[in-house]
């Protein structure tokens, strides 16, 4: 995907969202929303918007003077979400298919998105996902590809939501490597971030190499490349990495929430519609 015109705006709110977060002190969002609009004049909008946005939040973090000023949110979602893992797992475990139900959680989980929105009903979310509807829902390909499969490459996302990936890592029954961000970036999901959600007791922890919300091939590191290649079967979640893998060279099941118009016209779904499956 590349940058629109409507990303411009959504830039300028994600950097207000972050100072309200973060607390920043109104002279300093002042700065950093100076600083960012310089930036749109100068950004090369073919590229995908996560990729783009990686300036932004360099720019949060050298004017607040942390290079993980998201430490804190992203502790209390994942320990949010570790809240919810027991309720999660019995779903999961008394469900008549286990697989369909962890799938599910998962993508519900893909709401916890700070970088997107600034609150979220998590526990609403979860509590319907087992019945909601899909705009997009190729169950019975993901089984054919994971039966087929002997072991899975999973592009993780934000870090509270990993603790819903680790409940459907845990439901492949298969060898995962689980992808992290290379750094500190929004809420992202990061190899400290992983451990806290206890993804290195399901899966082998791997790096892209990027402090990006998104993926960019020609700059990941070798070994990631070559396990993206190699992997019979790619899970990719959120809608970052969708925008920035797409369109895909191979095929990738992807999971994530519809969370802009941008991605919504894109596809030809509507805002809010969750997605399982291949573009």
């Amino acid at each position: 995907m590349i940058t629109h015109h409507e990303c411009f705006p959504c830039f300028l709110n994600q950097a207000i969202r972050a100072g309200h977060l973060l607390k920043i002190d109104p002279d300093t969002l002042w700065q950093i929303l100076r600083d960012v609009s310089r930036h749109l004049t100068t950004m090369d909008v073919t590229a995908p918007p996560p990729k783009n946005a990686v300036r932004l939040y360099e720019i949060v973090a050298h004017l607040t003077g942390e290079s993980d000023p998201y430490r804190s949110i992203k502790k209390r979602g994942t320990q949010e979400a570790l809240e919810l893992y027991p309720q999660s797992k019995e779903l999961i475990q008394h469900h008549r298919d286990p697989l369909f139900a962890a799938l599910r959680i998962a993508v519900g989980g893909n709401v916890m998105d700070y970088g997107v929105a600034s609150s979220f009903d998590l526990y609403g979310e979860l509590e319907e996902i087992l019945t909601a509807d899909f705009v997009r829902w190729e169950y019975d390909l993901f089984r054919e590809r994971l039966e087929a499969a002997d072991w899975v490459l999973y592009i993780g996302d934000n870090a509270g939501e990993a603790v819903f990936d680790r409940l459907l890592i845990e439901a492949l029954e298969r060898p995962v490597r689980f992808a992290v961000r290379g750094g500190p970036i929004i809420n992202d999901v990061t190899e400290k971030d992983a451990r806290e959600a206890g993804i290195d007791g399901v899966a082998e922890i791997v790096s892209t190499g990027l402090k990006m919300p998104g993926i960019d091939l020609s700059s990941c590191t070798k070994e990631f490349r070559e396990l993206y290649e190699e992997a019979p079967l790619i899970i990719s979640k959120g809608q970052g990495n969708f925008e920035t893998l797409t369109p895909p060279d191979r095929e990738i099941f992807f999971l994530f929430k519809v969370k802009c118009q941008v991605v919504s016209r894109f596809l030809g779904l509507p805002l809010g519609g969750l997605f399982m499956g291949t573009y």
